[in-house]
């Protein structure tokens, strides 16, 4: 099958055959469960066209590279929102719509149901459309203009589009707010590489290690109530470490300081942005992954935890993660309480119960979340894609 897939990707993370001179390749604009599934796509031995766009790449032009069973086309991406919400991303979904006729897929499956998803549904080419996110909810979580744009922008493709699916039930209900169509969850998943770092006999021990991953230290994070509770942990296990992962978490960046002259930051060590292969290399040597985000539409790095059998503390109130979580594999508690955090900390401490959450996050990570499961929901998606049209 010839299946195209549109939407942002991160070349270097994928599995291009290619290992010669590099350097003067754009590298995208991120989009780790596009770049999952293509890789998986590819291992199945189905022909994959990559439709994407770039900051990198400048009006006018265009990147593409051709291999055996994998072809990448990469337009240019306007990084001012004044710009792109003034013509609704018009220059990245006409580059999407004229790529996608070029390269002729079978089908194509678009990515977050903005400019990819408007430019592969422009091309007339048999669609299916995944939504990412809830707009609703992220315009509630970060009220601007520009998500108010993309807000619109989604509407306008959800209607036009006739085959959907979301990656939560966090997500489909959000989307309800503005559809009455049929909205199927898929989740995300992750690759095998991922649970291959699970660690079977996984228990408490006397020294600590929390992490926490984020990109931003904002207001929708709400990383600063982590920090406070394990501030209050660490009386309690003085040997705990919490280790910040992610965008303005490194040394002397956001999160640092904001700790400066608020706590004493000798257990908790800045990491900052690290790349991805080193930061599960990291993850999988936690203890405890701690989230105490207000709203995620899914929440990867949740999985990522629970692939390796490490217990999640997340927010009942959160969206995803409360989804991800509603069969177990961690704690959910009001995020916005420093003291329930903390007490959620405190009762991963007990051998039992933390025994108890490994076991059931990593069970709950094959069954729901592991590559076989959710890639094989996808080809039943793009047969019946066909077969409708």
């Amino acid at each position: 099958m010839h299946i195209g897939i549109a939407g942002p990707i991160h070349i270097p993370s994928l599995k291009i055959q290619y290992d010669g001179d590099r350097s003067n390749w754009p590298i995208g604009m991120g989009g780790v469960p596009v770049n999952h599934l293509i890789n998986a796509l590819l291992e199945l031995g189905h022909q994959i066209s990559v439709f994407s766009s770039s900051p990198e790449i400048a009006i006018g032009d265009s990147f593409e590279w051709h291999e055996e069973n994998l072809s990448i086309y990469m337009g240019p991406h306007r990084a001012r929102p004044r710009y792109v919400c003034k013509d609704f991303f018009a220059v990245e979904s006409n580059y999407i719509k004229k790529a996608i006729l070029k390269a002729k897929p079978d089908l194509v499956h678009a990515h977050w149901q903005y400019e990819w998803a408007l430019g592969a549904l422009k091309s007339g080419v048999s669609t299916l459309v995944t939504c990412h996110d809830s707009p609703v909810h992220v315009l509630e979580a970060q009220p601007d203009l520009y998500r108010l744009y993309r807000l619109i922008m989604s509407f306008l493709v959800i209607r036009k589009a006739n085959n959907l699916t979301t990656v939560s039930d966090y997500c489909s209900k959000g989307l309800r707010y503005i559809i009455s169509k049929k909205i199927s969850v898929i989740p995300n998943f992750e690759p095998d590489e991922i649970f291959n770092y699970h660690k079977p006999s996984r228990f408490i021990g006397s020294e600590i290690s929390i992490a926490m991953i984020n990109n931003g230290f904002t207001n929708r994070k709400n990383v600063p109530v982590g920090i406070l509770a394990f501030e209050q942990f660490r009386i309690l296990y003085p040997n705990a470490v919490l280790h910040l992962y992610g965008q303005s978490f490194g040394k002397g960046e956001e999160a640092d300081t904001w700790c400066k002259g608020r706590l004493n930051t000798e257990n908790i060590i800045f990491h900052g942005a690290i790349p991805f292969n080193q930061l599960m290399k990291d993850l999988a040597e936690m203890d405890v992954f701690l989230h105490t985000s207000r709203e995620e539409s899914f929440g990867m790095v949740l999985v990522e935890a629970m692939a390796m059998g490490i217990p999640v503390i997340a927010g009942m109130n959160s969206g995803g993660p409360e989804w991800i979580l509603k069969d177990g594999g961690g704690l959910l508690v009001d995020i916005n309480s420093v003291e329930d955090v903390k007490e959620a900390l405190v009762k991963l401490m007990s051998p039992q119960v933390y025994s108890n959450c490994s076991k059931v996050a990593r069970m709950v990570a094959v069954n729901r979340f592991s590559e076989k499961i959710v890639v094989n929901q996808y080809l039943e998606a793009y047969k019946l894609l066909l077969k409708s049209e």
